[in-house]
């Protein structure tokens, strides 16, 4: 019998797919794999009144570098975070944001009217609000623009 040297990346790998499960759960994940997870933002999904309300914690990205896209079963948030120089003869001593390109999509609760869906960002959130549809109203979809606040 041949031992096989021990390998931690193998392990990584033999680990990987159990999370990945865990997180595309539709009950109780977030709808991302563990590898996108390193690289997310935080969404917050939300019911007020006749909305439902996704916010996104985007900070410091341009809005114009953010791309929203909405049917009535959930909404698409794609961007780019551009890496800042930094100035300093070194190099950057610590870090731990992330850089490049995300994209994550949300699904909402129940169907909404992507018709009258609206996207604001304020003070690095980013807010989409829709209201409720009737469930048998039909899909449809959109790409939405997004309204800077001041």
């Amino acid at each position: 019998m041949d031992l096989i040297p021990w390998n931690p990346f193998r392990e990584l790998e033999r680990v990987r797919s159990p999370l990945d499960r865990l997180f595309t759960d539709p009950v109780f994940g977030t709808g991302m794999t563990f590898g996108g997870a390193l690289n997310a933002f935080p969404v917050e999904v939300v019911e007020q009144g006749g909305d439902v309300v996704v916010r996104c914690e985007l900070a410091g990205i341009d809005p114009e570098e953010v791309d929203v896209r909405i049917t009535d079963q959930g909404v698409t948030i794609r961007g780019e975070r551009k890496a800042e120089e930094t100035g300093r003869q070194g190099g950057t001593y610590r870090t731990e944001r992330f850089y490049g390109t995300f994209s994550r999509t949300v699904g909402f609760p129940v169907p909404v009217d992507s018709d009258q869906a609206t996207a604001t960002f304020r003070h690095g959130l980013l807010e989409v609000r829709a209201p409720k549809r009737n469930p048998d109203a039909g899909r449809d979809g959109r790409k939405l623009n997004i309204d800077t606040v001041h």
